[in-house]
This record gives structure tokens, C-alpha cells and sequence, in this order.
């Protein structure tokens, strides 16, 4: 969203949405509108610190900079560049992750390079590259006033992306052919045509039943396949000889339900189809984008107004850092690092000899290898990876292995207590720099304050450790955000055209031409980024937690947001927001409760194969029996104990979405 921030006297006073902001048109939420206040709270980080026999200690900038690069340095002298990784963040700008990344690769020497955009959404950008060459949103949010069929997968937008959820409750409202897949029942839920309450985790298999029905009702669009598609014939074989009947049985969903909703999304002339992290964040989260994708395709619902595949992602800049090349397998731009030439297209463009040649590790990888000794440092770049990441215990026996960790941050947290370096960041109201939203536009962040106490902002801090390393970076040894975006389009090739100033209020939406001009709609007259559309075709497998522990533990737990909170909530919980919501809940059919003679709002231990906590309940019919949900925004709670360490085949994004777990009272 556009924010307009009102400053007096250097202090941030409220925060506006501008009514000419194409994104949010003069809409914003609670987050946006009031929870500012984090950003001058007492708890800010406003010094560097090094922890000397296990108490922090306040240090200068320089000696800071001087324990790291040595360390660093003897780090990969002893051990090789690979024994060293970076964390990046979603939270940070474009050329902030686009530096962290090249920090990595040049003076460290290493594609261990990873963030929370491949945690929450790799599947997407995987499975949609697989079907499409592109793994970004093909059309924009303004689409949804041209649509005429919603279908809303695993998603509860109202909470998580308000503004946009808020358009789509408007279409709901107005009547448009609606369906949602989730296994929570929803405000939108409620409102939809078409609701289908799935098992958590059955998501491949609601998708075989849906594909299976549109091909037998004859309702495919066989010019559009014929034309831009191939490997049609081999999905249709597979799943017209699926087993309805057996499918709806593992779904827990009647199949004439599944008929009448797949029947409506064929029949819509134009249908959008977003999904969030109850499609990725699963045992086959790139397989059900695949599915997704196919259903796209075998309706014609792709390369037009009010169509297509629109992922509701799950940070502010998530679409950015993967852009940027924030992952081991891709650089910036999403070129394949493994591959001679591409190498050496980078070390043209950054004017070295050469560049790292193997895939580097993603962050569940990394956390094995520090495990087993071969990952000796991490640098972490705005990532509280002990909270957020699953396993906890697992996370943090990783951690102890370690030589160094170093994390600049805006506040302590579980992860920089273990840390050996605190870096002080500044906010995203202290800098300039580009954010692109879920729909491809880069937009610009124009910093309104002077960075909080001695803090720098993590432009400028990898720019002085990049130099330390050895490596200046050649717009200058000053962070100017202009300048980096200069290099960015230099390097990526749908970005052309992008340059600072062409950016204006509204920014602009890759791919951008040389003339600066952007793209709203992808894949136009079926002219895929890979040359033809692609078909997969799966079958539905249970996730390896429910196979091991699901007699054991015989619920299924599965998490999701609240709207007054952001994640982890490190910011959102340092603002008036906390006590609006001051506790993570767990939701638990009557039922269930009862069956354990538990009654509403009781204090319960949650466990699992990994660990517990305790969390209060709260009673709910939005979740079937046998299923429950809750948050994971409270410290207090560290709902991660009990997280698993299953993640998507493709991608390794963990299974959030699917934990095997019991409850009892305390």
C-alpha cells in the first residue's frame, strides 16, 4: 500500500493513504494507519554491540565492522566461502536485498543465500515458473472490478492483506460467482457461493476432484490449450480416472459440492484465482501452484483483464527479495546460478573474475550444516530466524554450532540474543529505497526522518562490510538507493527500464521496458515467459508428519494471522496494536474440548513430537473437529516449539499448515 506519512518537528504524527494511490486508493488498515509508533520505542536498537563473555556490549561502528570482517575472513580461510550463509528480509528494500545478496556472492564467495520469501511463498514463484516461465502475480489488484469469478484458495485476506481483502469482500457482497478452499471457515467463507472445508494438507487432491469435474462437464477451453499449452492430454488421462469417491473421503468434502463449485469457476467468463500461505506453506505446496496453474489454463483464464493467478504474499517486500536474488539457487532476476553462462553474465555485470558455481543452501539446509559442522557462520540481515522458522530447538541446536552470528536489527530478539554482533538497522521511515507489492509494482519508499540514535540502514551497513571484504561497490561507497536501482536494471533483464525517478507516486509494475513503460497483465495472447503454457499432474500424497506422528498425535494443527499483528510481531507488538490483541489463541471445535472435559478460555498444553507450550483456548465451529488453529505472533507462546521440520519437496518452505499434535489440560 501507498502510505503518506505526516511529520512535525522531526516526529512521525499519522499516517494517510493517498486517494490517488492506484494500489490502495485512500484505503489502508489499522497496521498501515496507527501502528507507527515502534519506530522511535524505547526498546529500538540505537548502538552496535558485541557480546564479550556473554554480555552485550555497546561498541563502536568501527569495531564492530573490524570483529566481523576478521572473524568473516578466518571463518573462509579455514573453512571455504561455503562455510559461511546469509539471511535476507522481506521487511528490507529492493537494493538492500539485491546488496545482501551480492555481499554474499562476490566478496564472501557463495550462493548461501536465502530468506523469508522462499520460507512463505517459494512454491509459488517454483510452481508458476514451471507452468509459466514467471513466478509472479499475472494480473493486478484493479482486475478484480472486471471479474465476474472469484476463487480464493487458502486465504484469509481480510486478515492478512486487508485492503485487497476488502475488494474482494466488496465482489463477494456484490454477487460475483465466489469459491473458497480452506479448511477454517472464514468471514469470506460465509460469503462465498462455493465453500469447500478441506482436511488441512489435502490440497492436491481438491484440486484433481475440481480438474476432474471441468473436463467431464466438458467445460475445458480447447482453443487456449490447443493453441498455447502443452502435456494437456497426459493430465486430462490422469485425472479422469481418478476415484471421486475416494478423493472425497481424504478431502472431507462432499464431492457434489466440488462438482457445483468447479462447474461455476468454468462457466465464469473471467475468473481470478488468489491464494496465500495455505498453499505453499505444505508437504505439496509447489505441486497444488502447478494444479493451480492447469486450472488456469484449461479454462482460458490467463493473459487477459480480470483473470489469472494472483498470489496474496506474505511480507511487504517478499516479490522483491526473491527479484532480488535473495535464494541459493537464483540470482537477481531469477537466473539460474548454476548454470557457465550465467556466471559469467554476473561477473561481467559486477566487474569480477568470477562467481560462486554451485547452488548454494536454503535455510533448513543451512541449519543441518551448522549441525554437522560444515556452516560455521551466519550473517543475518532483519530476520528473527529463531522464532519464525519451525523447530525451534532444532533451529537453536543449530545455532549453538555456530562460530559467529551477526544480525542487524530494529530490536532484540530471540535471535539476536544468541547473536555475537547486533548491528542497529534503521526503519523503513529512515531511508529511501523500493518495495514491490504483490502485483509486480515497485514502488518507492522516501524516507520521512533521520535514522533513530546511531542506527545505519542496512544499505549502508552491507555497502561498509562489502568494502571491508574487499569489494567497493561501484556506485559509491555511500547508500543511495537511486543509484542501486541504476545497477538493478543494468543486471535484471525485466527491468529495464526501471530508474528512480520514472517510479513517480504510482511506481510501476514489471516487466519495464527500456522506455520505462510497465506491465499490468502477464502472458497476454497466451505468450508465456517460457514459450507454451505447461500441464503437471499429481497425485494427492499425506505429508510424511501426519504418516509419522498422526496416531500419536492424533489433531491437526494449523496457523494463520490476525489483523492487528505482523508475523512475529516485532514491530506491530511495540504498538497500541498489543492491546488490541495481546495473546495468540488456539481454536478448537466444542467437541473436542469438551471430550477432554475442558472448558472455554482454560489454559491448555499443546505438544508434539518436538515439544509444548500453553496456550489458551478458545471454542470455535470454524474449525472442523479434529482440526485446530492459532496465531503466531506472542513471544510468550513460541508456537514454533511444536512446529515441524517437514517442508514442500521443491522448495523445502515449511509445512506450518500441517502439524500433528494433542492438547490437555494443564
Amino acid at each position: 500500500c501507498q502510505l503518506d506519512v505526516s511529520v512535525i518537528d522531526g516526529k512521525i504524527k499519522g499516517i494517510q493513504a493517498p486517494e490517488t494511490a492506484e494500489v490502495n486508493e485512500g484505503h489502508t488498515c489499522l497496521k498501515g494507519r496507527f501502528a507507527f509508533e515502534f519506530y522511535d520505542h524505547p526498546d529500538r536498537l540505537r548502538e552496535p554491540m558485541i557480546k564479550k563473555n556473554g554480555i552485550f556490549e555497546v561498541v563502536t561502528w568501527d569495531e564492530a565492522y573490524d570483529f566481523i570482517t576478521t572473524r568473516l575472513i578466518d571463518i573462509k580461510n579455514k573453512y571455504g566461502a561455503d562455510s559461511i550463509g546469509g539471511i535476507s528480509s522481506s521487511r528490507a528494500t529492493n537494493e538492500e536485498n539485491y546488496l545482501m545478496q551480492k555481499m554474499l556472492r562476490i566478496p564472501i564467495g557463495t550462493n548461501n543465500i536465502d530468506g523469508c520469501a522462499r520460507v512463505c511463498h517459494a512454491p509459488t514463484a517454483w510452481g508458476m515458473q514451471k507452468s509459466f516461465g514467471t513466478g509472479a502475480a499475472t494480473n493486478s489488484i484493479e482486475d478484480l472490478k472486471q471479474t465476474d469469478g472469484i476463487f480464493l484458495f487458502g486465504a484469509n485476506p481480510l486478515k492478512g492483506h486487508p485492503v485487497t481483502g476488502a475488494k474482494i469482500k466488496q465482489a463477494f457482497m456484490k454477487g460475483v460467482t465466489s469459491i473458497v478452499v480452506d479448511p477454517i471457515r472464514t468471514t469470506l467463507a460465509d460469503l462465498a457461493t462455493h465453500f469447500l472445508q478441506i482436511r488441512p494438507g489435502t490440497n492436491v487432491a481438491i484440486l484433481n476432484m475440481i480438474s476432474h469435474y471441468i473436463i467431464k462437464e466438458k467445460l475445458v477451453n480447447e482453443h487456449f490449450i490447443t493453441s498455447y499449452t502443452e502435456k494437456y492430454e497426459e493430465f486430462k488421462n490422469h485425472v479422469e480416472h481418478l476415484d471421486m469417491d475416494e478423493l472425497s473421503i481424504l478431502t472431507g468434502v462432499d464431492k457434489d459440492l466440488v462438482r457445483d463449485a468447479a462447474i461455476a469457476y468454468a462457466k465464469s467468463e473471467r475468473a481470478m484465482e488468489f491464494h496465500g500461505l495455505g498453499v505453499t506453506e505444505h508437504f505439496q505446496g509447489s505441486k497444488t501452484v502447478m494444479l493451480l496453474s492447469n486450472l488456469a489454463m484449461m479454462t482460458g483464464n490467463i493473459g487477459r483483464n480480470g483473470v489469472g493467478l494472483n498470489p496474496l504474499r506474505g511480507q511487504n517486500n517478499v516479490q522483491g527479495s526473491a527479484d532480488m536474488g535473495v535464494q541459493p539457487h537464483q540470482g537477481a532476476g531469477y537466473l539460474d546460478v548454476s548454470k557457465p553462462e550465467i556466471q559469467q553474465y554476473y561477473a561481467e555485470k559486477y566487474g569480477i573474475e568470477k562467481m560462486p558455481t554451485t547452488n548454494g543452501l536454503k535455510i533448513p539446509e543451512m541449519l543441518d550444516a551448522a549441525i554437522a559442522g560444515k556452516i560455521k557462520a551466519l550473517y543475518i540481515m532483519g530476520e528473527d530466524t529463531i522464532m519464525t522458522d519451525p523447530n525451534t530447538n532444532h533451529s537453536i541446536k543449530a545455532f549453538e554450532k555456530l562460530e559467529l552470528i551477526v544480525v542487524q536489527e530494529l530490536f532484540m530478539t530471540a535471535t539476536t540474543e544468541m547473536a555475537d554482533v547486533v548491528l542497529p538497522a534503521s526503519s523503513y521511515f529512515e531511508k529511501n529505497g523500493t518495495f514491490t507489492n504483490g502485483e509486480r509494482r515497485v514502488q518507492r519508499v522516501n524516507k520521512v526522518i533521520e535514522p533513530i540514535g546511531n542506527t545505519k540502514p542496512d544499505g549502508q551497513i552491507i555497502i561498509d562490510m562489502m568494502s571491508r571484504l574487499g569489494y567497493d561497490q561501484p556506485t559509491g561507497l555511500i547508500y543511495d538507493a537511486a543509484d542501486v536501482i541504476t545497477e538493478i536494471a543494468d543486471v535484471i533483464p525485466f527491468m529495464k527500464g526501471l530508474t528512480w525517478d520514472r517510479l513517480g507516486e504510482n511506481g510501476l509494475q514489471w516487466p519495464i521496458k527500456e522506455d520505462g513503460t510497465g506491465t499490468k497483465t502477464l502472458h497476454v495472447d497466451g505468450a508465456f515467459k517460457k514459450g507454451i503454457g505447461t500441464f503437471h499432474h499429481f497425485d494427492f500424497e499425506e505429508s510424511p508428519e501426519i504418516l509419522t506422528h498422526g496416531k500419536q498425535y492424533p489433531f491437526i494443527l494449523t496457523t494463520g494471522r490476525e489483523l492487528e499483528h505482523y508475523n512475529s510481531g516485532t514491530m506491530t507488538r511495540r504498538t497500541d496494536n498489543q492491546k488490541i490483541l495481546a495473546k495468540d489463541i488456539l481454536e478448537v471445535h466444542p467437541k473436542d474440548a469438551l471430550k477432554k472435559g475442558i472448558e472455554d478460555n482454560e489454559i491448555v498444553r499443546i505438544f508434539s513430537d518436538r515439544g509444548s507450550v500453553e496456550i489458551p483456548i478458545k471454542y470455535s465451529k470454524n474449525v472442523k473437529r479434529g482440526v485446530l488453529r492459532t496465531t503466531f505472533h506472542q513471544p510468550e507462546v513460541f508456537i514454533n516449539i511444536i512446529t515441524g521440520s517437514v517442508g514442500d519437496k521443491d522448495t523445502l518452505t515449511p509445512e506450518y499448515k500441517v502439524v500433528a499434535v494433542d492438547f490437555e489440560r494443564i
